[in-house]
């Protein structure tokens, strides 16, 4: 769908300016504790969907993305708290510069923009599997072989689709059966 050619985060979690170039290839980002690993999930999560899921959600209590996105130091000025990532897109054949801010997280922007992009960028961000913490596949991995299967469904939100299932099979139910012409 996309790959990623390099992100520059400033002023973000722990990180205060970092560059890293990944190529449009995998990647693995791994270090010692305290080093600014989640920081850098926490950006790519951050930039192609405006949310931190680590701090929304089950278990994250008084923690908000205004108050503890920025970098300690730039708490009261989340305006420089940004992210900026390269991305390539080759179903398009094309390359696009990404950046959202702390201060206005739900505003990307994209360079260049074009209504095909918009509707990949949209598809990235509805799809939250894109970035997986340590919380959720710590739960996959310790999770008894008969409840992996529902780990697996609640880690790739497919709980979604079940829901989606059970709703048209009521419809379905409901409506009454054609009339055999004769």
């Amino acid at each position: 769908m996309i790959r990623i050619d390099s992100i520059h985060i400033q002023e973000f979690r722990g990180i205060r300016d970092l560059t890293l170039e990944f190529g449009g290839k995998n990647f693995a980002i791994c270090g010692p504790n305290g080093t600014g690993k989640s920081g850098v999930v926490d950006a790519l999560e951050f930039v192609l969907t405006g949310n931190i899921s680590r701090l929304s959600g089950e278990g994250t209590g008084e923690l908000s993305l205004k108050e503890h996105g920025p970098h300690v130091d730039s708490r009261s000025n989340p305006e420089k708290a940004r992210v900026t990532v390269k991305i390539t897109i080759p179903s398009l054949k094309k390359g696009v510069t990404l950046e959202r801010r702390l201060s206005a997280p739900t505003k990307m922007l994209a360079s260049p923009a074009s209504v095909e992009i918009e509707q990949v960028l949209k598809y990235v961000q509805s799809h939250p599997e894109i970035v997986l913490c340590r919380r959720e596949l710590i739960r996959y991995v310790l999770a008894t072989p008969g409840k992996r299967a529902d780990e697996v469904q609640a880690l790739l939100h497919l709980d979604q689709i079940e829901h989606v299932r059970v709703a048209l099979q009521k419809i379905a139910n409901t409506c009454e059966l054609p009339i055999a012409l004769a």
